[in-house]
């Protein structure tokens, strides 16, 4: 049997701008499929992304109802559960909760129906999670077809093995998969359809095929000619059953099968062989992606804090920011695979998000300060607020602009902190360790305006290219402006590998072979590998009791990079800033960190959870064998030499007993070969295809892009990852501590607070939020360490009851039998 279903794959901009989608694709593409709707009774299509939907309904209120209507009857099927069809593995774990939270409510609020099945045919890639999230949104199929995509270009082809298969997440939640067998824009021909059912008959013993039919990317859907043969094809006789149906029947009638059960099951990543660039291409967006999800969960931990003091939660405003950074994750645009005009969009949609939700956030914590009782030495009370559900010691910069010039900051007792004026971007900025700031929670300092801080001594010195702290001593060659050295005191133990430097510079040729062709932006050709050894300039430009940074200057034919070397007093990680005025096509520039610790697999974070692969230059089978999935090495683990991860990766020695972390602020491509991590920092790539204008990724002489800044940190470890704390390393890194100036006056609350904090250091808190439907409160809690855990949760207040809850707060558990408070 063909099980056939109509569909217009969307991209909602790629090649064109959104307003061409939202004008010109959308509803043509739809008025179409309503009008073949009345002439074909039983026509059934099928349509994903709710961001299409709400278009429709504000633009286009009279088709909107129409489909509702269509939706009603059967034969319009809503598909995927989440706002578009995202990237899985750049946006953070909470963003792919809204993507179905937010979606799911409107489908069910508009149209009264609970989504299903997920529908990212033309995604490049899916993390190990998806399922868990899926599961818990209450999506239990899942539909793709890129797994197969372009295997020709690797050499041997190693193709993916299913098209019918279970996928398990971590925690062994499940979905039923089905990898098309052709693609997800058919035209319905006989010869196809009969190909198509004798491949899924001979590698699954199933003889129903799911048919996804109709003209896609730039829309268009079902045409009246592929409706005409699929009647025809129905009437003959000597031609397998033609079905019109919805997916959700199909994967129902699957499902029902005996051959279900012995489906193979696929643990692990889904991980496309091709597209790999897409991890760094358009550096940008991928960094406002990452700073506009984290500026809206802060806004939320602090909202609900505020409105318990008179404020309103912005409940609508947070949705519509949502609504706008959710839309930035469709595939093709936090890719970097549009066109310049898409990201000049992205641009003005990042920028409303961070005008908008820092008015927000800023609001909040300014409620919550005005409750505090902030009396004090000096002149003004420092708050400090950590958004993290854990206490922390870090670094906060204040704008001296907004003081009208120096300041000391002092304790409550009086005591004085040691600080340091720094320059940053032009501006000056006081610099400071907080100590111990409580979780999702304040502390209070008190600043001394006009008085520059008194030199102070702690355990940060300065000699030559040296820089030292308690924890480690960190070296910088003069010759080449790597590092020499990075030795960890407390170890007694050098992190880098023998004979070998850090941070290295290199810059590899990525030209297709057939340039323009090949889909530059899309896929990597590494080629010849420079090695950026012979500095501009190698200098000390700060040195202070706070933090010192030696600066290198390097050339690479028309670009200018910096790379900045830091140590903090008191720190146990080597920070780095890397910035680069880019003007090169046709290259790819990395960072490289041959460490010491030796193993076969790296582990990296990916979203709520973690992941391990191995060493893609591994070329046989080795007795290694991995934990996060349980399993050995594999022929396709050599095609990986571009991964994904989010905020860190960390290399563990084979002993168990050391390793290194290597954390990130905005980068998404990694790499481990041999005992070499990097991180992929820049890319100069064609856009789109050879008939599309020439334009170029990345360009520093672009407005929106300008000169990139990139932060990352080696933190040596004992133990693993997890004895490592890398998790919670990885989160510091990425949220600042925020600090808000208030006069000083008396208050209910006290000068410190913590609101939300969680232990073991495994478990992690997602979000503090108002709940969609009333105004209870959503704590999540993550596991990402990857064994079972007993969380303690500490409260500023005991709550009235405490519910286990679904991801779409729809309490499908039970009421829990006791928590501790």
């Amino acid at each position: 049997t063909a099980w056939l279903v109509g569909h217009a794959h969307i991209d909602l901009s790629w090649l064109w701008p959104r307003s061409e989608t939202l004008h010109e694709v959308c509803p043509l593409t739809f008025r179409s499929v309503l009008r073949l709707m009345n002439q074909y009774p039983d026509f059934i299509f099928a349509q994903s992304t709710a961001q299409v939907y709400r278009w429709m309904e504000r633009y286009y209120p009279e088709d909107f109802k129409r489909i509702a209507e269509k939706i009603k009857s059967g034969q319009w099927e809503v598909v995927g559960g989440s706002w578009d069809e995202h990237n899985t593995n750049i946006p953070c774990g909470e963003s792919l909760v809204r993507q179905h939270l937010y979606a799911k409510r409107y489908f069910m609020d508009h149209f009264g129906v609970d989504v299903h099945v997920g529908w990212l045919p033309d995604v490049f890639g899916f993390n190990w999670n998806m399922p868990q999230i899926y599961n818990k949104v209450g999506i239990k199929y899942f539909m793709t077809h890129k797994l197969k995509h372009q295997i020709k270009r690797n050499n041997p082809p190693i193709p993916f093995p299913y098209h019918l298969f279970w996928w398990e997440a971590p925690d062994g939640s499940k979905v039923l998969a089905y990898h098309t067998v052709g693609g997800y824009g058919e035209r319905v021909y006989g010869d196809q359809i009969i190909k198509e059912l004798k491949i899924l008959k001979k590698m699954h013993g199933v003889s129903d095929l799911l048919v996804i039919y109709g003209k896609g990317d730039h829309g268009g859907g079902p045409l009246p000619d592929m409706l005409k043969r699929a009647h025809e094809l129905q009437k003959r006789k000597d031609f397998p059953e033609i079905r019109f149906t919805k997916a959700l029947d199909y994967f129902k009638h699957l499902e029902s099968l005996p051959v279900a059960r012995t489906l193979p099951t696929m643990d692990d990543e889904l991980y496309v062989k091709t597209h790999r660039g897409t991890l760094t291409t358009d550096a940008q967006v991928k960094r406002d992606n990452r700073r506009c999800e984290e500026l809206l969960l802060d806004i939320e931990r602090f909202a609900v804090q505020a409105s318990k003091f008179g404020a309103v939660y912005p409940h609508e405003e947070l949705n519509e920011l949502w609504s706008k950074l959710l839309f930035g994750q469709v595939h093709d645009n936090i890719d970097g695979s549009s066109i310049k005009y898409v990201y000049l969009d992205a641009a003005t949609d990042y920028t409303d998000i961070k005008l908008e939700g820092g008015k927000l956030l800023k609001g909040a914590l300014r409620t919550i300060a005005k409750q505090v009782d902030t009396q004090g030495p000096g002149d003004l009370a420092l708050m400090i607020f950590n958004p993290l559900a854990w206490p922390r010691t870090d670094v906060v910069k204040v704008d001296l602009a907004k003081l009208g010039g120096p300041a000391r900051v002092l304790t409550p007792s009086g005591a004085e902190v040691p600080a340091q004026i720094v320059e940053e971007d032009g501006a000056k900025k006081l610099l400071f360790l907080a100590e111990e700031v409580p979780g999702v929670g304040y502390k209070t300092y008190f600043l001394q305006k006009g008085v520059e801080p008194s030199s102070a001594k702690t355990d940060l010195s300065v000699k030559g290219l040296t820089l030292e702290n308690a924890n480690l001593r960190v070296e910088v060659d003069k010759a080449t402006g790597f590092l020499r050295s990075v030795y960890d005191k407390r170890q007694k133990r050098e992190t880098l590998a023998k004979g070998a430097m850090g941070n290295l510079l290199e810059v590899f040729e990525d030209r297709p072979p057939n340039a323009p062709a090949g889909e530059p932006a899309w896929n990597i050709y590494l080629g010849a590998r420079t090695l950026l050894d012979k500095p501009e300039s190698v200098e000390l430009v700060e040195s202070g009791p706070v933090r010192a940074r030696i600066r290198i200057t390097k050339k690479y034919d028309k670009s200018t990079f910096w790379q900045d070397v830091i140590l903090y007093a008191g720190s146990d990680k080597v920070d780095f800033e890397f910035r680069a005025d880019w003007h090169e096509h046709y290259k790819f520039a990395k960072v490289a960190f041959p460490l010491a610790a030796k193993n076969d697999y790296a582990t990296y974070e990916i979203p709520y959870a973690v992941i391990q692969r191995f060493s893609h230059l591994i070329k046989k089978p080795v007795k290694t064998k991995l934990q996060f999935p349980p399993r050995e090495w594999e022929p396709a683990d050599q095609l990986k030499f571009e991964v994904a991860a989010l905020r860190w990766t960390d290399l563990t020695d084979r002993s168990g007993k050391f390793g290194a972390t290597l954390l990130n602020d905005s980068k998404y491509g990694h790499s481990l070969a041999g005992d070499t991590l990097r991180i992929s920092l820049v890319r100069g790539a064609r856009r789109g295809y050879p008939r599309t204008p020439e334009m170029w990724t990345d360009q520093s002489d672009e407005p929106i892009v300008g000169i990139h800044h990139v932060r990352y940190a080696l933190v040596p470890h004992k133990g693993d990852w997890r004895e490592g704390k890398a998790v919670r390393h990885g989160y510091n890194f990425n949220y600042a501590l925020l600090p808000l100036c208030e006069e000083k006056h008396e208050g209910e609350l006290p000068p410190e607070r913590a609101v939300v904090e969680v232990e073991p250091s495994d478990v992690i808190v997602g979000a503090v939020k108002r709940a969609e439907d009333n105004d209870d409160v959503i704590v999540r809690l993550v596991e990402i360490g990857g064994r079972p855990a007993k969380a303690r949760l500490k409260l500023a207040e005991a709550p009235e009851a405490v519910t286990e809850t679904d991801l779409m707060e729809w309490d499908r558990y039970v009421p829990t039998t006791s928590h501790p408070v």
